[in-house]
């Protein structure tokens, strides 16, 4: 058989149990992040069930029934095959052959085709992630006078291997509910005796407490965690003339795939975005357009990729954000783009434990929860 592919290997980017080990150190920043009244009103089972469905990450299925595939004919080269180049020439030899490219829509947490469940092998199955169309890609080329069969075998083989590391990992991922509920039943009830002991601030001083008000229809709605807590508003968070809704903080790598579509799709709900494809106009100084855009707009959408960790630049404009919180403002709204908590945390363990919304969810999502903080209702 002289069947290849030149995809890149799917679960080996980072250890799935690393990635629920990081999970579990925002469990005490998300259980803080619950209201008070919504604390006091709410039982702790109905807490814990909700917090988490929020966190767990939900099973990769994939939709085989739904495969669809492209053809091309392409040159292959064969140079380095001993049974095509015979005399062992140093010239190219290319020869005709076939690529084709099978597309299997999934479901579930893309993050998870990266990580590595604890059962795994040495040669893990190969393909390519389209995260926000939900896709998978198997790709595989051969030459034209071998048997086209060969094809049909290998993507049965192929998708056999992926099966069973998805199969591994729904194991692993079922194995940790019992732990992620332990611990947010434990943070709950510790923040609950942190609050039995403010309630008797009141007596000990013997000043009455001006209680807040509960709304009832709020408490009977499912909690769910928005992408940061407690930002200011626009009635108390005024931007100057010449002024933005948002500041969009990214890597260049991820402005095809995810970030212009992002600031289109904030456009299009209303939103004032400096977004440097909008913002800038031949002639003006990069330095200080970014400057006038990060002072002047009242919050800033930073996509945390690992091209952005790596970057100098968009780590400046973070550290302008983050400099702008300093005066007691919630500016910081962070979108984690294809990469995991954990590897966050290597990089900048401060920012991993910021509430954050995944590109995962697709970009109308991650535009209703940034529309929540951004435009209340």
């Amino acid at each position: 058989m002289n069947i290849s592919t030149d995809q890149s290997p799917l679960f080996n980017r980072a250890q799935l149990w690393e990635e629920l080990n990081a999970q579990s150190k925002t469990i005490a920043t998300r259980v803080q992040a619950i209201s008070e009244p919504i604390l006091r009103a709410k039982p702790d089972s109905e807490l814990v069930e909700e917090l988490v469905e929020e966190l767990k990450m939900i099973p990769l299925e994939l939709d085989e029934g739904n495969k669809q595939m492209t053809k091309e004919e392409i040159d292959i080269d064969v140079t380095d095959n001993p049974y095509r180049n015979i005399f062992r020439t140093r010239e190219k030899i290319l020869i005709p052959g076939i690529k084709v490219v099978i597309s299997v829509p999934f479901t579930g947490n893309p993050q998870l085709w990266h990580l590595q469940p604890n059962t795994f092998t040495f040669s893990p199955p190969r393909g390519q992630i389209d995260s926000l169309s939900g896709l998978l890609y198997i790709a595989f080329k051969q030459p034209a006078d071998e048997p086209i069969e060969q094809i049909k075998a290998a993507l049965e083989s192929r998708l056999a291997e992926i099966r069973s590391y998805i199969s591994h990992q729904k194991k692993d991922l079922a194995g940790n509910i019992p732990k992620l509920r332990r611990e947010i039943s434990e943070e709950i009830t510790g923040r609950r005796s942190r609050l039995t002991k403010h309630d008797s601030i009141s007596d000990l001083l013997g000043i009455p407490e001006v209680k807040t008000a509960i709304n009832i229809e709020v408490v009977n709605q499912p909690f769910k965690q928005e992408t940061a807590a407690n930002i200011p508003t626009k009635s108390n968070h005024q931007a100057p003339a010449e002024s933005w809704d948002v500041f969009v903080s990214h890597a260049s790598e991820d402005k095809e795939a995810f970030v212009r579509p992002l600031a289109d799709a904030l456009n299009a709900v209303g939103l004032s975005v400096w977004f440097d494809e909008f913002t800038l106009t031949l002639g003006d100084s990069l330095r200080r357009s970014i400057d006038k855009g990060l002072a002047r707009s009242r919050y800033g959408i930073v996509v945390v990729s690992k091209a952005f960790l790596e970057k100098e630049w968009p780590q400046r404009e973070l550290d302008g954000l983050v400099a702008r919180e300093e005066d007691g403002l919630k500016v910081l709204l962070p979108i984690w783009h294809e990469i995991t908590a954990a590897e966050i945390r290597q990089k900048s363990p401060t920012l991993a434990d910021r509430l954050a919304v995944s590109s995962s969810k697709g970009i109308s999502k991650v535009v209703d929860e940034l529309l929540k903080v951004v435009r209340p209702i």
